[in-house]
């Protein structure tokens, strides 16, 4: 059998730590931890690397006051030093994709392909057209193809919008963790209001607040009863 090494040992044992904390000690987390954290998460893998997200810090007094009301008054972000927004973007792709190929060209390395990739499939994978219908469009004529040889999903808008937050949740997990190396916690939220969340962080159209995330040391209580996982055989097979 064979054993882990140290690195390997010490991950595991930090996803093993990781748990949702629900109430969080008063103590701060040092500024530099949490810059820290965040550059961990930017390099998250995404979609076609165009990293489709923004983390947002919430600072001002009155925007937490909001905040914990949005988030239904839940005791995590009301105990919680920091609070974060974790936003999903769909409209920042053509600004992403022009950045990749910029930087490629910078690099010396940028070839055709990639100037495909970047500067024509991705903008017509993301394009929807007047009220969507380009974007039904092209996922049934994908739907279609796709029946006589492998084909990718050319995305709707409902679509488009998975799969920016996909990338968005890696992002997110990777923080989590990178906060439980560091010694902190986090409690991850989807029950809050939607639309006041998009009001109160002035989002433009196209962006969704994937999460909210609340930070902070452990409270005695914080953690509400042993993780329960189901049973492994439901959750992983070989085929």
């Amino acid at each position: 059998m064979t054993e882990p090494t140290e690195t390997a040992a010490t991950f595991h044992r930090i996803a093993e730590e990781r748990r949702t904390i629900r109430a969080f000690l008063p103590d701060p987390v040092p500024p530099e931890v949490l810059d820290r954290c965040l550059d961990s998460a930017l390099r998250a893998a995404s979609s076609s690397n165009l990293q489709p997200w923004e983390f947002v810090i919430l600072k001002d007094p009155e925007v937490r006051k909001q905040a914990n009301a949005i988030c239904f008054e839940q005791r995590g972000p009301q105990t919680a030093p920091v609070l974060l927004a974790i936003v999903t973007h769909r409209g920042t792709q053509k600004r992403h994709c022009r950045f990749i190929l910029d930087t490629l060209q910078e690099r010396g390395i940028l070839r055709k392909s990639q100037q495909q990739y970047w500067g024509k499939l991705m903008p017509l994978i993301y394009a929807q057209g007047p009220c969507g219908i380009l974007g039904i469009f092209k996922k049934a004529a994908s739907r279609v193809t796709s029946l006589f040889r492998p084909m990718h999903n050319m995305l709707s808008r409902a679509d488009l919008r998975v799969m920016t937050h996909k990338s968005t949740a890696l992002a997110a997990a990777t923080f989590m963790l990178a906060l439980r190396a560091e010694g902190f916690d986090s409690c991850p939220m989807e029950g809050f209001d939607p639309w006041r969340a998009r009001k109160l962080l002035k989002l433009p159209r196209g962006a969704d607040v994937c999460m909210f995330l609340a930070i902070g040391k452990r409270a005695e209580k914080g953690l509400w009863w042993e993780r329960i996982l189901v049973p492994r055989e439901w959750t992983v097979r070989e085929l």
